[in-house]
């Protein structure tokens, strides 16, 4: 029965081991998930195409809502 007992604390160490590690990896996924975002829409700004696009999405609005 101790030997049971012993098995099963092991195997609950090595599961939260486990689950934190996979906590901090998906913080750094996150992160750069972040980081192309930020990346892309200042592309996006940096080469003028956002006076484009807000015009683009102005029109459809216009479209649809029927002014």
């Amino acid at each position: 029965m101790q030997n049971l007992k012993l098995l099963k604390a092991i195997v609950e160490r090595k599961n939260r081991l486990r689950r934190g590690a996979d906590e901090g990896q998906t913080v750094f996924e996150y992160l750069g998930i972040i980081v192309i975002i930020a990346l892309i829409i200042a592309a996006i700004i940096a080469s003028g195409l956002a006076g484009n696009i807000a015009g683009a999405i102005t029109t459809v609005l216009g479209d649809i809502t029927g002014d």
